[in-house]
């Protein structure tokens, strides 16, 4: 779009004056270039953040992109959770599906149970999770692949053998010696290596009861230790093949499956495609996106606080930008009345003055973003190679501290502060604008 001539003037002279007169807006573009860098950087946490978890829980955590379970298991009482397992049938079923659906990377099949565990000295309830350690293979990845922060992972061992939480481990006067903190990679893996431990006794005894209410018990062999991410699940966890669940439990039920697919695009059109099929065997089968389970409630929680901090953490920038700039504007103006009238003499319109200032104000905001971004990229290159790690609350273990390079989250900024200081120089200078030209000349500042 070509720009009239007199409307080019107005903003060819409007960022003269940014560039002759920045001493005066200095300031007001250096709490703008804070505002957009310190936005720049919490949202770029935010969103690496965001990405962290996600691969924690889709991958490390076995969520994949979509759980299949049965109606109404999210519903289900804990007392009561034969009902709302998989039948022989059922898994049939959903593993013929996902071996067709060419959107399937892999499907894993999950038997959720509890207990008591013992090594014969002390014993504690344990939460149990077995799971088919070969299609877990596909679905972590190379960078879970080794879940073992003491001994071996599962793929490593033969036969029957479970791997303890590393707080349970501890209950049972297991031993660690090496500071978790100390084996891990720079983007938060473990170290692929076995790590040396020691317990009272090579088994421990699982200790269930099953589907028709009977007893059982199984030794196993102690394989390691692992690490669940949250210190509660850690203090109760044992892992171990789908196979050996099964046994323990006399069943051929699993609890759910996960699936993962090749994008996220395919997660809505998977279960639309899932939900459809399974109704019309009559199966009473759900497919749920790993964000909407119960076990990714705590992610989901977390996006949802750091996505309103950061909505509040916008909403204070820009008001203070927008108070910055009307302060800058109105004193800039009453200085230069004369200069309106000026302008007004020699045939500019009201218009044309008001399109100056707010060009100014653009200016402003846009000079102060591109130096804003400058900040942003240094800060986030240096934070984002310091080796910082945290500790997120209930996490048993350090996140590391990463600032994404957001484009989109600069574009936003850019256009949302650009917007604000334009209109509010817009605002005020409107009524310098219809101030009759006589009293500009006789203005005195």
């Amino acid at each position: 779009m070509i720009l009239h001539p007199r409307k080019r003037v107005m903003f060819l002279l409007a960022c003269r004056n940014v560039i002759l007169n920045w001493r005066h807006s200095l300031a007001t573009m250096l709490a703008i270039a804070a505002g957009f860098s310190a936005v720049s950087l919490f949202d770029g946490f935010i969103n690496d953040m965001n990405s962290e978890v996600r691969d924690r829980y889709m991958h490390r955590g076995m969520l994949g992109h979509v759980v299949i379970e049965k109606t109404g298991a999210n519903n289900r009482l804990i007392e009561d959770p034969w009902p709302y397992t998989l039948s022989s049938t059922e898994q049939r079923f959903i593993q013929s599906y996902a071996s067709q659906d060419k959107r399937v990377v892999a499907s894993v099949n999950f038997l959720s149970f509890m207990g008591m565990v013992s090594n014969g000295r002390s014993n504690t309830v344990f939460l149990g999770l077995g799971y088919d350690v070969a299609e877990a293979l596909k679905l972590r990845g190379e960078r879970w692949k080794w879940d073992a922060v003491a001994g071996e992972p599962l793929y490593l061992f033969p036969g029957p053998v479970a791997l303890l939480g590393s707080g349970l481990a501890r209950h049972l006067d297991c031993d660690l010696s090496e500071d978790l903190n100390l084996n891990l990679n720079k983007d938060g893996s473990l170290i692929a290596k076995k790590r040396p431990f020691s317990c009272p006794g090579p088994n421990v005894q699982l200790s269930v009861t099953t589907e028709q209410s009977q007893v059982n018990a199984m030794n196993l062999r102690v394989g390691g230790m692992v690490d669940i991410q949250l210190r509660e699940l850690n203090d109760r966890f044992v892992v171990l093949p789908l196979k050996s669940a099964q046994q323990l439990m006399d069943t051929d039920r699993i609890s759910r499956t996960a699936v993962l697919l090749t994008k996220d695009s395919d997660i809505d059109d998977f279960i639309e495609d899932f939900r459809f099929q399974a109704k019309t065997q009559n199966m009473e089968l759900d497919a749920i996106p790993w964000l909407e389970h119960p076990i990714a409630a705590t992610a989901k929680g977390g996006m949802e606080i750091l996505s309103t901090f950061r909505n509040l953490f916008l909403s204070v920038v820009a008001v203070i930008a927008a108070m910055s700039v009307a302060n800058t504007m109105m004193k800039s103006i009453n200085e230069r009345i004369r200069e309106i009238g000026t302008l007004r003499s020699i045939g500019f319109r009201r218009s044309d003055i008001v399109l100056m200032f707010s060009a100014e104000g653009l200016f402003i905001g846009a000079f102060s973003c591109i130096a804003g971004l400058l900040v942003t990229v240094i800060l986030s290159l240096l934070i984002s190679h310091a080796g910082l790690t945290f500790k997120a609350g209930i996490l048993s273990a350090a996140l590391p501290v990463r600032i994404s390079l957001a484009l989109s989250t600069w574009l936003s900024s850019l256009f949302v502060l650009c917007l604000i200081t334009s209109g509010v120089s817009w605002v005020v200078s409107r009524k310098a604008a219809r101030t009759v030209i006589a009293e500009t000349m006789r203005h005195v500042a």
